[in-house]
């Protein structure tokens, strides 16, 4: 694992759900995916939880495509989908990143939940595809698309441990709801 997913980025482990989802969707260990790409998994997890949107792959799919890194070890990347994507790169230029890197072992688990070493062949994606996407996912790909993009990546990952999440964002960006639909303006 490189040590800016934690330090800069606010990864966690035991990952979340969604986590583990995305890495299985595309058949990647954690250290196979750019800083950067990390950056959009975590910011889209906070402004979901923000916005009261469940968390959902086929609905980050929707905004986001895989960039398949040189084989056979070169690092893949996320890019915004042909609708676009939801943030700004949390760094334009992540240098150096992989000197910092750490082990992780697997402690009383019989078996991880996503890819635990490098994979060879991970799955190239291009928005959500041919899944079936429920009403709810449909209404939260509005809500989303419906906001001022892209959004700051760094200054939606500054308000996951605010006190009062919610209020932090729309300092920054002024969001409500109107007839169900999400509505953002920049202040």
């Amino acid at each position: 694992m490189y040590y800016c997913f934690f330090r800069d980025l606010g990864v966690c482990l035991p990952f979340t759900q969604f986590e583990y989802d995305f890495l299985n969707h595309v058949n990647a260990a954690p250290c196979q995916l750019h800083p950067n790409s990390w950056g959009f998994l975590r910011a889209f997890q906070v402004l979901c939880t923000v916005l009261g949107i469940e968390v959902s792959l086929p609905v980050f799919l929707h905004f986001y495509q895989l960039k398949l890194g040189v084989p056979p070890y070169g690092i893949l990347s996320l890019n915004g989908s042909r609708d676009g994507g939801l943030f700004t790169l949390y760094s334009q230029s992540y240098k150096n990143f992989k000197q910092e890197f750490f082990r992780a072992a697997l402690v009383n688990v019989d078996l991880p939940q996503f890819p635990f070493y490098w994979c060879p062949r991970p799955s190239r994606f291009h928005g959500v595809g041919q899944v079936k996407l429920r009403a709810l996912e449909v209404a939260a790909i509005d809500n989303l698309a419906a906001l001022p993009r892209p959004l700051d990546c760094k200054l939606v990952l500054s308000r996951a441990n605010a006190a009062y999440k919610e209020r932090a964002l729309e300092s920054e960006y002024f969001v409500f709801w109107w007839l169900g639909v999400c509505v953002a303006f920049f202040c």
